[in-house]
């Protein structure tokens, strides 16, 4: 991953996550992983994975962050390990 991409990534994040977040303040408007008119409106179909993260708490944008964090510096780790 090279440095346009790292920067890319983290500008994506703060235009798409972060910055609404913080605009919203306290109320981020956010019903859930999985909206729930979704769900009801597909009570037929077998998916107790989504619906099981349907019930999940919604990461904070901090948390986001750091997984994707986590995630860009396991990448660079393996790629150095690759050579």
């Amino acid at each position: 991953m090279g440095l346009t991409s790292l920067s890319l990534l983290v500008l994506s994040f703060v235009l798409v996550v972060d910055g609404p977040a913080d605009r919203a303040g306290g109320s981020p408007g956010r019903s859930g992983l999985v909206p729930d008119a979704w769900l009801a409106g597909h009570a037929d179909l077998d998916i107790p994975t989504l619906r099981e993260a349907a019930a999940l708490p919604l990461p904070t944008p901090d948390e986001q962050f750091d997984e994707l964090v986590s995630a860009v510096v396991a990448r660079i780790r393996d790629g150095l390990r690759a050579g």
